[in-house]
């Protein structure tokens, strides 16, 4: 079982390499301007792995079947794009993202999800943390986002550095959890 004990071992390395994985990304995305389908595939990934660490920071259970659709949610929101694409200007604030990275959209989901139950209340509030994790990252890369629309139709914007020391900082702590949790003793079956 030395397979094990490696997995075991490394397992807290995962959020620290995702972090090193999106800054790789984003140095590439940085380094000259790609065609639309090319900063998708450096996006997209970025977008996924920052939801990914931001969710292993957090300190309380989920319910079961969450994550599917928090990590879903953190890419899915990007389809509001194609209008922009098909050449429909007006769904987008100034600057380029469209109005549907906003809070309005984290609302409406949050509405949804208050009137549904089962998987359904699971499915929706996964999907509405993932669109929160989205819209950190989207804050420091690019034009920002609309985030106040309908109310206001600037996008907002922090530093790429924040972004970083927050992914910093949870990969930091999901690092630490996990390497806790791989400390404690596996029990195997008894005789």
């Amino acid at each position: 079982m030395a397979g094990t004990g490696i997995a075991r071992a490394t397992a807290p390395l995962g959020p620290v390499a995702a972090v090193a994985v999106i800054c790789a990304l984003d140095a590439v995305q940085a380094a000259r301007s790609w065609a639309v389908p090319v900063v998708g595939v450096l996006d997209e990934p970025a977008h996924l792995l920052t939801a990914w660490v931001l969710l292993a920071a957090l300190p309380f259970g989920r319910p079961r079947g969450w994550l599917p659709w928090a990590l879903a949610g953190s890419v899915l929101i990007d389809v509001d794009h194609l209008p922009l694409y098909l050449g429909s200007a007006d769904v987008a604030a100034a600057g380029g993202r469209p109005f549907s990275h906003s809070s309005a959209t984290l609302a409406v989901l949050a509405l949804i999800a208050g009137g549904a139950r089962g998987r359904a209340r699971i499915a929706l509030l996964g999907l509405a943390t993932g669109v929160t994790l989205h819209l950190v990252r989207d804050l420091a890369t690019g034009p920002g986002v609309p985030l106040f629309w309908p109310l206001r139709q600037t996008s907002v914007e922090v530093p790429y550095g924040a972004y970083l020391v927050v992914l910093v900082a949870a990969a930091a702590l999901a690092a630490a959890r996990r390497h806790r949790a791989h400390l404690r003793p596996v029990t195997g079956p008894r005789a």
